[in-house]
């Protein structure tokens, strides 16, 4: 009876059709599962929605950020071959920073996602585990490269697996050089970097959100470093993801009327680019008198800006002009960053929101606050020359206090030459522009064959834990 059962899923799920590379093809099933974080959630929703156009795709994401995505319109339930399931997982709003300590959380947010999940991958009674349960065999797994149970439990059972690398292969190396050292000197609590090591000798490679052209050195130097974690693996490199009809979808209120301010602010400047838009990422905490120094920098521009509730209050109202400033809660950040009234982007250096830049060939001011931003920031300023970054703001250093005379001389100093920059940003946007028609799109059709060979090898369904 159980091979029956196992022939008639396998059966349910073989459709002929024609793919991109002119053959008949059996759909797969592939998985791609994030951690609740905005720089992961949304390059690994795109890579979603991409292999949902060749194969049947589930994207799994914290129940509370499955509802936040659907009311910023990144979810479209209309796409076919596309589920989305929220996992219950009490993750709720505690990855939003409230102060400088959140990062110290992330453990915990993501050790939460462990149970809930393995039960709606592996079990076939867990109703309450998530919105809604996986109704077909498992062909592929797609796993954030911090979420490492799926790749264990999915090894056991002859399912191949990828981890997701949400930055580029020069973090990527920083990283894993740190973890080694840290697991050679035996410092203590280092369970999750040996579990990370052996998780990522059991994927079968790594899936990259950069350009093959971007990080062509450091695939070399991944490759001499043997000591180095993955350095024997495939890397598929597959951004840019995002789509240039996205800003066309996301047609939420939001959305609308900041496309109406900043549609007011270039006919006010007589469509000319004038707009500074500030965001510092989701996790970002900056003290309030930093929060001042800020808008007493660059309150004669139109700014708009994205910052959390609890840290408005520490703007006086009477420094803000209200056709002129706008700071919101959360901002449709592509819509933004591509509209023409935009000048300069003042960035974390998050890699998701530096590639949303790079995409939209904008000159951008580099602010890190903590992990690879740092390295995102000078790769930027150093190596692209599309933007600077200021020096030792990290939380490492303490966070340093930058005045409003040392923030408005960085952009004085970016307008001044702001030509050269916008130069290299649109050298660097076309970069993405030819790695999306070529190197990434090689690699993507990569990922979906490998999809399609796994559906007609694969005979296990899922095994009760």
């Amino acid at each position: 009876m159980l091979l029956v059962a196992v022939l008639f899923y396998t059966l349910t799920i073989v459709t002929s059709a024609t793919d991109t590379f002119g053959e008949t093809k059996s759909y797969a099933h592939i998985v791609l599962i994030t951690s609740p974080f905005y720089g992961h959630m949304i390059p690994i929703l795109d890579l979603a929605k991409r292999l949902a156009v060749h194969h049947h795709v589930t994207y799994i994401v914290s129940e509370s950020k499955r509802q936040m995505l659907t009311k910023r319109g990144f979810i479209d339930e209309s796409q076919a071959n596309l589920q989305v399931i929220g996992l219950f997982d009490d993750n709720n709003d505690d990855y939003e920073a409230t102060d400088v300590h959140a990062i110290n959380r992330i453990q915990l947010i993501l050790d939460r996602m462990r149970k809930p999940l393995l039960r709606i991958l592996f079990s076939t009674s867990s109703p309450s585990a998530s919105t809604s349960p996986i109704s077909r065999p498992i062909n592929l797994i797609i796993s954030d490269l911090f979420i490492l149970p799926p790749v264990w439990e999915g090894y056991k059972r002859n399912i191949v697996t990828y981890l997701f690398v949400p930055n580029n292969l020069k973090a990527y190396l920083a990283y894993m050089d740190a973890s080694v050292e840290r697991v050679n000197s035996n410092e203590a609590g280092l369970d999750f970097d040996r579990l990370l090591h052996k998780t990522i000798s059991l994927a079968k490679g790594l899936i990259c959100n950069s350009m093959r052209d971007l990080d062509k050195q450091f695939i070399k130097e991944l490759r001499r470093q043997t000591t180095v974690p993955g350095s024997d693996k495939p890397v598929h490199f597959v951004a840019p993801l995002m789509s240039e009809d996205f800003n066309r979808k996301q047609n939420t209120p939001d959305a609308a009327n900041i496309k109406q301010w900043l549609d007011k602010q270039w006919a006010k400047a007589n469509q000319t680019s004038s707009v500074i838009y500030i965001s510092f990422g989701s996790w970002a905490y900056l003290q309030a008198k930093q929060l001042r120094e800020i808008i007493r920098a660059l309150k004669v521009y139109p700014i708009i800006w994205s910052l959390k509730p609890n840290l408005q209050g520490s703007i006086s109202s009477s420094w803000i002009n209200e056709d002129k400033h706008l700071l919101l809660p959360w901002v449709p950040q592509r819509l933004v960053l591509t509209h023409p009234a935009i000048r300069l982007f003042i960035s974390h250096g998050g890699w998701n929101s530096l590639l949303e830049g790079m995409f939209a060939g904008r000159p951008t001011l580099i602010w890190p606050l903590f992990g690879d931003q740092i390295i995102n920031g000078q790769r930027l300023d150093h190596e692209l020359g599309m933007g600077r970054c200021l020096q030792a703001t990290d939380y490492a250093n303490g966070q340093r206090l930058v005045t409003s005379d040392e923030l408005r001389r960085h952009v004085d100093d970016i307008f001044d030459q702001e030509t050269d920059y916008i130069r290299k940003a649109r050298k660097v946007q076309m970069m993405m522009f030819n790695a999306r028609e070529n190197s990434s799109r090689i690699d993507l059709e990569k990922i979906i064959r490998i999809a399609h060979n796994q559906v007609l090898s694969q005979t296990n369904w899922h095994v009760e834990l």
